[in-house]
């Protein structure tokens, strides 16, 4: 992010893999009402008429088992500490283990008084990850727990129900049944698949091994959606149009699925389809766990072996941009699921939201949507979901869906959640990571892609502890290292890039296959605005052999080629010249080519990049709306973060094609704006024979450029463009 992007570092956007708090009344008990593979958990409960017993000492390695437990409940998240004298916990022993026990009524003192000397007791401990007390807020919120009287709504266990489930056919029989030929089968070559949809979209499907295809055009969307998410969610997949259902259906059916056909319109349907898919398959996790929990304890022999966990808790990643996407994504989940209760949401408005600024109300659609309210980049939540509450906050490894930006996880694994760099390495609540979702993609390759790639690195690693983990009940493809082959990935973004695909040849290893959407692109050079003018737009193609080096040929070419043909001129006419330069270093190398060269000693240039200071910015655009310096460059991030309007363009020179198209129709824009009002230009790029506005704009490309090239250009016209053989200079008038 720009260094004049102002950080506000809060508290409470800091949390990570481990969460603990401190209080006097603070005591660690054994659940004696879950048989399954996490019995302990840290558990703080203010009693009206019950004495605390002093504390029990646990020596640091048991507290951290305890500490790091993440069970999923019978009936809540919470149960009422055992507390008493000890004749009291003597009778709680021998109760007879037949007798059905009856869940007592959670209680809370709701003395005004009362709850602020609690609240007091709480110490304000920023612990290892930056995870906060949950129960900070306790003086101001006195809720009444979970009653405990509601059934669970478990799925059919009928042959029929699972034929019908991708969740069954994908993850249970896969747990049961590893598939040593299907991973064989994933990493060779797969069968591809490559057909056009009604809209014109191109879907590439790719199979593996036991993959199931792609489904057909006219099937409809296979769900088998919770009870609970049945009404809403019918209704999210009804407002879906005809390419938004097709992607949904992919998506329940747990392929691998990349798109780059996101838009501001669609952006809300997909993000609830998506979040949708998320919930039911956190419900049906948590459902599978509870009735194998049934299972084991009418089970007297103990020769049943149920397999349905992985190492950790959390099993899904949402990867996103700005802390105010984080919150719309979080209230699609809230929508979807309509919890009972919802803990700590005040705290998660207070950091993570602000009001939409008025100053970007002239800025494009796109823009007001990644930018508008809260968009610092550095973040990372938890929420954990019971039968009624949804939690904000949570420990990593008491999660079920971990929110956050790819800088604040890498922040979050480098440092151990500390803010110490000596800190312990510890990734291991990504272990057991079953679907990993990048929303709005393109605006992360705009921060730091390194980042992106270091997460995805970590996923699905062997951890490093235990972390209390009953491996009894792991699954057998975590135990052998392959779950990232059962790992479903969803990607969405505006534009599909060369390092997002690479991104995925590298990462995603999902048997069930993968499918890729690519739109069919009319060309933004065919929607630019009307001109004052003719206009001419030419494209250079140069010879670039490999991609590694395709920098040093483009830099090459420009000094060779492009530039001397501007300098030819006087300085009139090299003023006004705007150089769009893709990519940092290109802009660093081109800054100092233009100020040690000789070429160069009588040109005067200034720039605009990403991390130009607020007064170097305004000074370049005054200078070089008023002559005094005659070339500017500017970078795409810069123009990302910014949209500034430049005025006094007279022509544009692409070193390098974007990767967001209407940032080309953009820069043309500022050329037909600056023409209106310099008289001058307008009478200089006048007249009737057309060839007037020749060269005026000008952009360079290489065939490693074929994916942005297709986005100016069109599908239509790409093809022969990048053919050899047809020339190097192309002119669209």
């Amino acid at each position: 992010m720009p260094p004049h992007y102002k950080s506000r570092r809060t508290n409470g956007a800091r949390n990570g893999p481990n969460s603990k708090s401190k209080s006097r009344n603070t005591r660690f008990v054994q659940r004696s009402d879950f048989t399954g593979s996490r019995t302990q958990e840290l558990d703080a409960r203010d009693e009206d008429e019950i004495q605390p017993e002093p504390e029990v000492d646990l020596d640091e390695d048991d507290a951290g088992d305890v500490r790091l437990g993440h069970d999923l409940e019978s009936e809540d998240d919470e149960q009422p500490a055992a507390s008493g004298t000890t004749y009291t916990s003597l009778l709680r022993l021998l109760k007879p283990r037949s007798a059905p026990a009856e869940r007592p009524t959670k209680r809370r003192r709701l003395n005004g008084t009362s709850m602020l000397e609690a609240a007091s007791n709480l110490q304000h401990d920023p612990i290892k990850h930056g995870v906060e007390d949950e129960m900070q807020h306790a003086a101001s919120q006195a809720e009444i727990e979970d009653d405990g009287t509601e059934e669970e709504n478990f799925d059919s266990d009928d042959e029929a129900t699972i034929a019908q489930d991708n969740f069954e056919q994908h993850y249970t029989k896969l747990y049961d049944k590893p598939n040593d030929a299907a991973i064989t089968a994933r990493n060779e070559k797969g069968i591809s698949s490559k057909i056009v949809l009604v809209d014109g979209s191109r879907k590439l499907s790719s199979t593996y091994g036991i993959g199931r295809g792609t489904t057909s055009k006219t099937a409809g969307i296979s769900t088998q959606l919770k009870r609970r998410l049945l009404d809403n969610g019918t209704s999210v997949l009804q407002n879906l149009g005809p390419e938004e259902a097709e992607l949904a259906r992919e998506i329940f059916s747990y392929r691998d699925t990349i798109s780059g056909s996101r838009t501001v319109t669609n952006a809300s349907r997909l993000r609830d389809a998506t979040a949708l898919h998320i919930l039911n398959h956190i419900f049906k996790t948590r459902d599978r766990v509870l009735k194998n929990n049934a299972k084991l304890s009418q089970e007297s022999a103990g020769d049943l072996e149920l397999r349905d966990q992985g190492f950790t808790r959390p099993k899904v990643l949402v990867l996103l941009p700005t802390k105010q996407s984080c919150v719309k994504y979080i209230d699609s989940l809230v929508q979807l699921s309509q919890p009972d209760q919802q803990e700590s949401r005040g705290r998660l408005m207070d950091t993570f939201s602000q009001p939409d600024d008025d100053s970007f109300a002239n800025k494009p659609d796109d823009f007001q949507e990644l930018f508008s309210g809260n968009h610092e980049e550095d973040f990372r939540v938890g929420l954990k979901f019971t039968r009624k509450t949804m939690k904000y906050f949570s420990g990593f490894y008491n999660s079920d869906i971990i929110l956050a930006s790819p800088l604040g996880l890498m922040r979050t694994i480098s440092h151990g959640g500390g803010d110490k760099e000596t800190s312990k390495q510890d990734s291991d609540f990504l272990s057991s990571i079953e679907i990993c979702v990048m929303d709005q993609t393109s605006a992360l390759e705009m921060q730091n892609w390194a980042h992106v790639d270091f997460v995805f690195s970590q996923l699905n690693l062997t951890p490093r502890d235990s972390h209390g983990c009953d491996f009894s009940r792991v699954c057998t493809w975590s135990l052998e290292g392959h779950a990232k082959y059962i790992r479903q990935t969803i990607i969405l973004s505006d534009y599909l890039t060369p390092s997002l695909l690479s991104l995925t040849n590298t990462y995603c290893h999902n048997i069930a296959g993968t499918v890729r959407y690519t739109p069919t692109y009319p060309g933004s050079m065919t929607q630019l605005p009307t001109l004052p003018f003719q206009l001419t737009q030419s494209f250079l193609r140069f010879d670039s052999r490999h991609p590694q080096t395709d920098s040093d040929a483009r830099f090459k070419f420009f000094t060779n080629a492009t530039f001397p043909q501007i300098l030819r001129g006087n300085k009139a006419s090299v003023r006004g010249t705007l150089i769009f330069v893709p990519a940092y270093l290109d802009f660093v190398r081109l800054r100092n080519h233009f100020s040690n060269s000789t070429e160069t000693t009588n040109l005067t240039f200034g720039t605009i990049s990403e991390y130009s200071p607020v007064k170097d910015v305004a000074r370049g655009r005054s200078h070089f709306l008023s002559g005094r310096q005659s070339l500017l460059l500017y970078t795409e991030r810069a123009h990302h973060y910014f949209r500034y309007k430049l005025k006094g363009v007279r022509r544009v020179i692409f070193y390098g094609l974007p990767d967001n198209a209407r940032f080309y129709a953009e820069m043309i824009e500022a050329i037909g704006v600056n023409a209106r009002v310099d008289t001058e230009y307008a009478q200089s790029v006048g007249g009737t024979t057309g060839k007037a506005g020749r060269g005026v704009v000008r952009a360079l490309f290489s065939k490693w450029d074929v994916m942005k090239l297709e986005r100016v250009v069109g599908t239509d016209r790409v093809a022969r463009l990048v053919r050899q053989g047809e020339g190097d200079v192309f002119d669209f008038v």
